[in-house]
C-alpha cells in the first residue's frame, strides 16, 4: 500500500503517543515526536518507507499551522507589539548570531561551520510554540503575541543569511542583491497581499459561502492558505510564510471565525504528520553516543537565547510574567533549521557530523521546550512569593477604602467609558490597565486606576478584589481573560464576573469557566443600531424589545445552557425593558399646558401614567399629583399600546417611544 500504510502507522502511533502524553499531562506534540522516533528508520519494528513523501505532507502541516496562526493573529494584535517584533527581533538575531558563532568555535569548528550553526539556532519554532500555547490555553495573552510575533520575524531574517552562507560555502560571490532580493521580495509580496489579496480572498469566500456548502467552504479555505504558500515558494520564499500572510489577510474578513473553526481539524491532522516527521529525524543511537553533548548544547542554546529574548523584552518595557515566558517558552529551535542544516551539507559548509549535531539538537529542543515552558507559571509564582512584589502604581485610588466596588480590567476606551459612568454616579470602581500609555491617559482623565497585569495576584489584591462586588473583564485577548478569571476566582470565589467575548465558541468557554454574564461588543452594537432604526420607524417598543431579546437569547444560548436556569434574574431584568415607555413633548397646542397632573386626570380618562418628566434637561422621576405641566416639558408615559396611540393622536404629537436627545 506504500504511503497509505505509512499514514495508517503514523495515525495509530500518533494516537498512542498522544494518549501517553495526555496521561502524564504533557502537550500532545511530545507524544507525536516520540511516536516519530519509534517509526523512524533508526529503530526496529514498524518503519516508515516513504519518508520523502511524508516530509512534503509535513510541510503542509507547518503551512496550515501558520495559516491558522495568521487567522488568530490579526493586524490589530500586531500593532501594539510592532516595536519589539521588528526592532527587538533584529537585535536578538544579531546577538544570537554572535552567541552561536562562539559556541561553534568553542566546539572546535572552523569559522564557516560556526556561522552555519549560529544561523541554525537564530529562530524559535513558531509551530511548536503555538501548539504549546494552545495546549495550555494561553493563546491571546500578551506574552503569546510577543513570542509568536518575534518567532515569525526570526524566520524571515534567516532567508537572506542562508543566501549569504550558501554563496560563501560554495565559493561564489556574496552580492548585495543576493541579500537584498529576498527581503525586498517579502515586502513586495506582503504589500500585494494587503492591497489586492484583502479584496480578492474575501470575495472568493463570499461567493463560496453563498452556496451553503461546508465542504466547499473548507476546501476554499484550505486552498487559500496552501495556494498563497505555493506562490511564495515559487519566489524562493518560505511556504509557511505565505500561508501566514494569507491568514493575516483573511483575519480581517467576516469569515475568520468560521474559517478557523472549520480548519482546525484539518490543521491538527497535518500537524500530526509534521511532528511525527520531526521525530523520525532523531537517531537514538547518535543521541545515546553523544547524550551529554547534545543535552548540554540544547540547554546552553535554549537558555542562552531565552535570556537574550527575555532581556530584550524587559528592555522594551515588558514586565511581570512576559520576560520569563520568553525565556522559558521560546526554547524550541525553529523547523527552518532543518533547511539550513541541509543547505549547509549540500554546499559543503558543514560536515555530516556537524549536520547530525544540529539536527539532533533541534529535535531535542522541540521535545524539551514544551516541558520547560510548563514551568513558567510555577517559577513566576515562586518568585513572587520569595521576593516582595514591585510597588503597585495607582492613580486616585485608596485601596484600603475600596469595598463593594467594581473592578474593570483592560479594554482601553471601553474601560474609560465605564469609568466615566460609574464616576458620574459616584459608585466605587477601579480600573486595572496593563498598557502604560493608557494608564497615563486615565491619570489625565481623573479616573481611578492601577497599573499592572490583572492576571497577577498582587495586582488584583491591590484592587481589593476580596471585597469587590463585580469584575468586568473588558480585555479582548481570550487567553488573557482565562488567566484573569483563574486568578480572580482564587482570590474571591464568589465575585460576579462579566466578560467580553468575540464569538459563540468563546461564550461557551467563558460559561464553563464560571463567567456570569458575557457581552459580545459587535453583536450588541448591531442590536442597538437595529433598535434605534426600528424606533425611527415607529415600531412599538414592546415589539422591538421582544424581538431583540429573542435574538440575544439565541446568541448567548451556549452561556444560558451552562448556567442551567440560574439566569432567572437576568430574564426578569430584561422583561422590565419590555414596558412600553413613550415620550410626549408638551407643545403650545397641548391641552394640558398649565394644568397639574391631578387636574389632567390622565390615568382615569386616557389610561396613561406619567412616570417621569424632563424639564430644562433635568429628569424627575415619579412626579406627584400637584406637579404642573409646562410648555417644553417631556413626559415619560407608560400604558397599553392602543391607549398610548390614542393619547398621542389626541395631543397631536407624533413622537412615539423615543427619549429626547
Amino acid at each position: 500500500m506504500g504511503i497509505a500504510t505509512d499514514l495508517i502507522l503514523i495515525v495509530l502511533a500518533g494516537l498512542i503517543g498522544g494518549l501517553i502524553a495526555k496521561r502524564f499531562k504533557q502537550p500532545l506534540i511530545i507524544g507525536y515526536i516520540l511516536a516519530g522516533i519509534a517509526l523512524g528508520p533508526y529503530t526496529g519494528g514498524a518503519t516508515i518507507s516513504q519518508v520523502g513523501e511524508l516530509e512534503n505532507l509535513a510541510e503542509i502541516g507547518v503551512a496550515l499551522l501558520l495559516f491558522s496562526l495568521g487567522l488568530e493573529f490579526p493586524m490589530r494584535e500586531i500593532k501594539p507589539i510592532w516595536r519589539i517584533a521588528f526592532l527587538g527581533t533584529l537585535i536578538q538575531v544579531v546577538l544570537t548570531l554572535v552567541f552561536g558563532f562562539f559556541i561553534g568555535r568553542f566546539m572546535g569548528w572552523e569559522r564557516v561551520p560556526s556561522w552555519w550553526f549560529a544561523v541554525a539556532i537564530v529562530s524559535s519554532s513558531t509551530s511548536v510554540t503555538m501548539k504549546t500555547l494552545v495546549s495550555r490555553r494561553l493563546m491571546g495573552t500578551l506574552s503569546s503575541r510577543v513570542m509568536l510575533g518575534m518567532s515569525i520575524i526570526q524566520d524571515i531574517t534567516v532567508i537572506p543569511m542562508l543566501v549569504v552562507l550558501v554563496n560563501v560555502s560554495s565559493g561564489g560571490d556574496v552580492g548585495v542583491m543576493g541579500v537584498v532580493k529576498p527581503i525586498a521580495t517579502a515586502f513586495i509580496f506582503v504589500a500585494i497581499m494587503m492591497i489586492l489579496g484583502a479584496r480578492l480572498i474575501p470575495f472568493l469566500l463570499r461567493l463560496v459561502a453563498n452556496w451553503n456548502s461546508r465542504e466547499l467552504f473548507l476546501l476554499a479555505i484550505t486552498a487559500v492558505g496552501l495556494g498563497v504558500g505555493y506562490i511564495t515558494r515559487s519566489f524562493n520564499l518560505s511556504f509557511s510564510f505565505g500561508a501566514f500572510i494569507a491568514g493575516i489577510v483573511l483575519s480581517r474578513s467576516e469569515y475568520v471565525h468560521k474559517a478557523l473553526s472549520d480548519l482546525i481539524p484539518v490543521r491538527d491532522i497535518f500537524g500530526l504528520l509534521f511532528f511525527v516527521s520531526i521525530g523520525m529525524l532523531m537517531n537514538p543511537h547518535f543521541l545515546y553516543a553523544n547524550f551529554w553533548l547534545i543535552l548540554g548544547l540544547t540547554l546552553i542554546v535554549g537558555i542562552g537565547r531565552g535570556l537574550l529574548l527575555g532581556g530584550i523584552g524587559f528592555s522594551f518595557g515588558y514586565r511581570n510574567i512576559v520576560p520569563l515566558a520568553m525565556v522559558l517558552g521560546m526554547i524550541p529551535i525553529s523547523e527552518i533549521s532543518f533547511i539550513v542544516a541541509r543547505a549547509g551539507v549540500e554546499s559543503k559548509g558543514i560536515s555530516n557530523d556537524v549536520y547530525s549535531i544540529i539536527l539532533t539538537t533541534v529535535v531535542m529542543s522541540m521535545i524539551l521546550g514544551p516541558l520547560i515552558a510548563g514551568l513558567t507559571r510555577p517559577v513566576y509564582d515562586t518568585f513572587k512569593r520569595l521576593f516582595k512584589p514591585e510597588q503597585v502604581r495607582t492613580v486616585n485610588v485608596d485601596t484600603d477604602k475600596l469595598e463593594n466596588h467594581v473592578i474593570i480590567v483592560g479594554g482601553g476606551h471601553t474601560a474609560r467609558y465605564i469609568g466615566f459612568v460609574l464616576k458620574s454616579l459616584q459608585l466605587p470602581y477601579v480600573i486595572v490597565e496593563n498598557n502604560h500609555r493608557i494608564f497615563q491617559e486615565f491619570r489625565q482623565d481623573g479616573l481611578n486606576a492601577i497599573f499592572g497585569d490583572a492576571a497577577e495576584y498582587h495586582i488584583l489584591s491591590a484592587a481589593s478584589i476580596q471585597r469587590a462586588k463585580l469584575l468586568l473583564v473588558a480585555t479582548s485577548g481570550f487567553g488573557s481573560v482565562i488567566n484573569i478569571l483563574n486568578t480572580a476566582r482564587e482570590l474571591n470565589q464568589d465575585i460576579r464576573v462579566l466578560a467580553r467575548a468575540e464569538n459563540r465558541e468563546q461564550i461557551e468557554q467563558l460559561g464553563k469557566n464560571g463567567v456570569n454574564e458575557v457581552i459580545q461588543p459587535e453583536f450588541e452594537a448591531g442590536l442597538e443600531m437595529a433598535r434605534q432604526a426600528l424606533l425611527s420607524l415607529n415600531v412599538s417598543a414592546v415589539g422591538i424589545q421582544q424581538h431583540l431579546d429573542s435574538v440575544r437569547r439565541e446568541q448567548y444560548n451556549p452561556l444560558e445552557d451552562i448556567k442551567d436556569g440560574s439566569h432567572n434574574l437576568s430574564q426578569l431584568l430584561s422583561s422590565i425593558n419590555m414596558i412600553d415607555l413613550n415620550w410626549l413633548e408638551v407643545k403650545a397646542d397641548n391641552p394640558f399646558v398649565g394644568r397639574t397632573l391631578s387636574e389632567s386626570n390622565l390615568r382615569r380618562e386616557h389610561g396613561i401614567n406619567v412616570v417621569g418628566i424632563i424639564r430644562d434637561k433635568q429628569f424627575e422621576t415619579d412626579p406627584d399629583a400637584e406637579f404642573k405641566i409646562k410648555l417644553g416639558d417631556y413626559l415619560a408615559l407608560i400604558g397599553k399600546p392602543d391607549k398610548l396611540r390614542s393619547f398621542m393622536s389626541f395631543t397631536g404629537n407624533k413622537r412615539n417611544g423615543k427619549a429626547p436627545a
